[in-house]
């Protein structure tokens, strides 16, 4: 690896570390961190949703699905339900009722975050993200894995 793929990938470290602190303290507000709204945020836009299928998507392993997911349920704001083999990740109404506001909050935050990039430097930010991950994103499973 050169010295600036180097540089590049520890650039790309910091940022991830500061958005992840920003975030946190906005979700602080909620009883929350960046790990559990990345899961919530999956499951609004899944759910129902297995672990399984969670872990795939937000590229974490599945004990960490499971841990995260206890917990949320522990706090009201998941609740699982078993279908044949498979267990589903579906938000309460007290999630539901809260998302929205917590979601803005977020935006907010990532739009403070992302402020002294212009719009042309945002969706070139996001293509390269993008292709990053579609290239090192592990390879999917089938799901009965």
């Amino acid at each position: 690896m050169s010295s600036q793929q180097e540089d590049i990938l520890g650039q790309l470290s910091k940022v991830a570390r500061l958005v992840k602190r920003d975030i946190d303290a906005v979700l602080a507000q909620h009883s929350l961190h960046t790990g559990q709204w990345s899961l919530l945020k999956a499951v609004s836009l899944l759910e129902p949703v297995s672990q399984i299928t969670l872990s795939k998507y937000l590229i974490i392993e599945k004990p960490a699905v499971t841990k995260t997911v206890v917990r949320l349920e522990e706090l009201g704001f998941i609740s699982r339900k078993s279908v044949g083999r498979q267990r589903l990740v579906e938000l309460t109404p007290q999630a539901r009722a809260a998302f929205n506001g917590i979601d803005e909050a977020v935006q907010a935050a990532h739009r403070l975050f992302l402020g002294e990039l212009s719009k042309e430097e945002q969706h070139s930010l996001e293509i390269l993200m993008t292709r990053l991950l579609a290239t090192h994103r592990p390879v999917e499973q089938e799901e009965s894995s």
